[in-house]
Parts: C-alpha cells; structure tokens; sequence
C-alpha cells in the first residue's frame, strides 16, 4: 500500500538533509578539496621542481646542442643567424651522421652500455641483501645502517674517485698485498689502475647507494 503523500515528502525531506550532513556544504567540501590539493603541491612540488630544473632540463639543452654547429673558437654556433634574406634557424644533423657512420662511435656506445647494465646488475645483487637487512633491523641499528649508507655522500665526488685511485695504484698497500700473495703461486703481479675493473669498482661505489636507498 502506498504511502501518503505527507510521509513520503517527510521521509525524502529527512534523507537530504542526512546526506547534506554527511557531506556537508558545497563550499566546504571546495574548501577541503583545494586545501588537499594544495598539501599535496606543497608536498611534491619542490622534488619535481628540482628534478625539472637539474635532470629534464639539462637534458634538453644537450638534445638541442647536438643539433648545433660547433663555434669557431670553441663552444656551439649560434642557433639563430642573420643575414640579407633575414633570420635562420641554424640546425644540423653533422652530429647524428657522424656517430651512425663512424665505427670507433658505435663501439663507445655499446661499451658504456656494457658497463652501465654491468654497473646495474652488480649494484642490485649487493644493494638487496643490505636493503633488507636494513629493512628488517630494530629502529636504532636501522638508522644507523641508514647512515651509513648515506655517509659517503658527506665527501666530494671527486676525492672519493682519488682516494680510489690511490686504493687501486701500483704503490697501495692494497695491490702490494694481492700481488705478494698471488706471487707466491707463480702468477704475474697485477695492474688495476686505468683498467675495466677500476672502472666497475669506481661506477659500483658510486651508483651503490642510490640502489640502496630505494629498496
């Protein structure tokens, strides 16, 4: 049996007016909304800003340089010249030409890539184990072992690629050692400096903390 038309109204009425309460006014619900979206710009913008400014952008100027003429004195020509026809936009495909024609090019490509899937293979193989002990360690021995891993950082780049090649060179105590104990068996002494290896060992302690710090 239907219900009278009183109740009917009075039950819709009473249904809106839960609702409204549960989400409340149009012009709060705007106000949560922009504050959220705000609180997540403030949030991600500075991280996207700096990887806009130091890793995209920089990565364009270098694809629009390999469209440019080198200078006359050194450096790149200028992109724009003009003349009596009027202002040209001056673009080449030298570069392009060059590397896909040239065997010595195409040989320093496949040997970077060699080392950087190289670099990635060792760099995951030592960053797992460390990031899941590190993981699964009490707080206090966690943020130690944190620490650690981002204590290298603290020094620059530079001295820690000499203090590597002082490691790895003819005079350290370390390669006298190692070819002292090969040379007990007859095997010649070794030469790591300027090596493949030196380069592997140098990208691996390098990149290692940044597959670490991930994971």
């Amino acid at each position: 049996m239907r219900a009278p038309l009183p109740s009917r109204l009075a039950g819709s009425s009473n249904g809106s007016a839960a609702a409204r309460t549960a989400s409340g006014p149009p012009a709060a619900r705007l106000r949560r909304g922009a504050s959220t979206r705000l609180a997540r710009w403030l949030v991600s913008g500075p991280p996207v800003a700096y990887l806009l400014v130091f890793f995209a952008a920089p990565s364009v100027i270098m694809m629009v340089a390999s469209f440019r003429f080198p200078g006359d004195f050194g450096g790149l020509a200028p992109l724009f010249y003009r003349d009596e026809t009027g202002t040209h936009f001056d673009v080449t495909l030298e570069s392009y030409v060059r590397f896909f024609s040239d065997v010595l090019y195409l040989e320093l490509f496949l040997k970077s890539f060699w080392y950087a899937a190289l670099t990635t293979l060792l760099c995951l193989l030592i960053a797992y184990p460390l990031a899941l002990l590190i993981a699964r360690s009490p707080k206090k021995q966690r943020d130690l072992l944190v620490l650690l891993v981002i204590l290298p950082f603290w020094s620059n780049f530079l001295i820690r690629v000499y203090a590597w090649m002082i490691i790895l060179g003819p005079d350290s105590v370390f390669l006298g050692a190692l070819n002292g104990a090969i040379g007990v068996l007859g095997v010649e002494p070794l030469r790591l400096l300027y090596t493949p290896f030196a380069v592997i060992v140098g990208l691996v302690y390098v990149h290692l903390p940044f597959m670490v710090l991930p994971l």
